[in-house]
């Protein structure tokens, strides 16, 4: 018998070539080896083995999925109530947020720059603060006020009034225009007024809608010199399987379409021109600072300003669904990086539209039906946690049941 230096392990796994041959020699000219399998360990960035560190339960129960959260709180979906978690020095809190939602069915979760995370499970959509489930926007007036003529001193022509609702969520949409015909010398009267309902009016036979006010419901002077109406005929934004946060608009992958919120109403699209079609169902949207990554049929790469570009092909293949995570660099620099687990292993997304799938080359996989990625630093090491589940098993199952296929691999993020 004799000792074999086998050098570092930095390669990491490698399922391609034969046990006998996982030796390789580094550009720098050192050993290497890769392995062929491994349990509960961590490759350092010196290319050491390391024993992973264990875990403890924070929280259990029946059908627990869709896991998020960050520096300042997380949720969770345990059987049809979603949690709160919010973390102390004793481990997580959890608090119910919603019930009654349909078992096993994956949420998707965005922080929002105003501090809210958008939630979707493709059939609901709103809000979370904390421990509060609110309405992604405000709600439109219930019932649409009532227009009669009047006398009054408003010059002839046609006119066209709409209304919105202001609350703590902001100024909702708007409600379908009402128009109505005035006389020489007549005035308009509406009823139906709640105290927060905004009041949008245009001139004689205009089109441009401006604020109002409306004396006791009594409008018999022509004074709509307020802001303009921005939220005419804008559609509130349904749910969706994925949603993100990108520029000021809120992004909601539904079916093969990407939805694009107007700037700053996220609440709020255009159905005739806010959205982007793809070839089959979206399963991956991440944004970096240059752009966005969908993963549909391919992956494609979305520069700038979304409505204003058009998808560029950067990989033949999609993406697995509910596998997209994003993390800055900490290399001073900050800057957001995405990635995601596709058909072929995981792939590393940059600010400039380059997508590299880092494991390819090592590893082949199996058949998956959906994913999961996880950010870890710890002890100075960067790792992405990827995790694979098959065709089989079913959908929204938490991390632990997608032990079928598990890869942590090692970044220079």
């Amino acid at each position: 018998m004799r000792t074999v230096n086998l050098g570092s392990f930095s390669p990491g796994v490698n399922n391609r070539l034969e046990p006998t041959r996982l030796g390789r020699t580094l550009p720098d000219r050192s050993k290497a080896t890769y392995l062929s399998a491994g349990d509960n360990i961590d490759i350092t960035s010196r290319g050491f083995l390391k024993r992973r560190r264990g875990y403890e339960l924070a929280t259990s129960g029946v059908a627990a999925h869709s896991v998020w959260g960050d520096e300042t709180e997380g949720y969770c979906a345990i059987g049809n109530d979603l949690l709160h978690l919010e973390p102390t020095g004793s481990g997580l809190v959890p608090t119910s947020v919603l019930t009654n939602l349909p078992e096993l069915t994956p949420i998707s979760y965005a922080r929002m720059p105003d501090g809210d995370a958008v939630w979707s499970n493709g059939q609901r959509i709103g809000r979370l603060r904390g421990t509060s489930a609110l309405p992604l926007a405000t709600p439109r007036p219930a019932v649409a006020p009532s227009v009669s003529v009047i006398p009054g001193g408003l010059p002839e022509g046609r006119y066209q009034l709409a209304f919105t609702e202001l609350g703590p969520l902001g100024e909702s949409g708007s409600t379908p225009p009402v128009a109505i015909t005035l006389p020489a010398n007549g005035g308009l009267r509406i009823t139906g007024l709640g105290a927060n309902t905004m009041i949008y009016m245009t001139g004689p036979n205009g089109s441009v809608f401006n604020g109002t006010f409306a004396d006791g419901g009594d409008i018999v002077s022509l004074s709509n010199n307020g802001p303009v109406l921005r939220s005419l005929l804008l559609a509130d934004m349904p749910p969706g399987s994925i949603v993100r946060h990108y520029k000021g608009s809120l992004l909601v992958a539904a079916g093969p379409a990407l939805l694009i919120s107007e700037p700053y109403y996220y609440g709020l699209f255009s159905p005739s021109k806010g959205y982007i079609p793809f070839p089959a169902p979206i399963t991956v949207v991440e944004p970096c600072e240059g752009g966005v990554f969908v993963c549909a049929d391919k992956t494609y790469w979305l520069a700038g300003g979304l409505l204003d570009t058009a998808p560029v092909v950067v990989l033949p293949y999609g993406g697995l669904q509910g596998s997209g995570g994003s993390v800055r660099t900490t290399d001073g620099q900050g800057t957001q990086q995405a990635f995601w687990l596709s058909p072929r292993g995981l792939v590393i997304g940059t600010p400039d539209g380059a997508a590299a799938n880092v494991q390819e080359h090592a590893l082949k996989f199996g058949n998956a039906r959906a994913g999961a990625t996880l950010f870890r630093e710890q002890d100075g090491a960067h790792h992405i946690l990827c995790a694979r589940q098959e065709p089989a098993r079913p959908v929204g199952a938490a991390a632990a049941s997608f032990a079928v296929e598990t890869i942590v691999k090692e970044t220079d993020l």
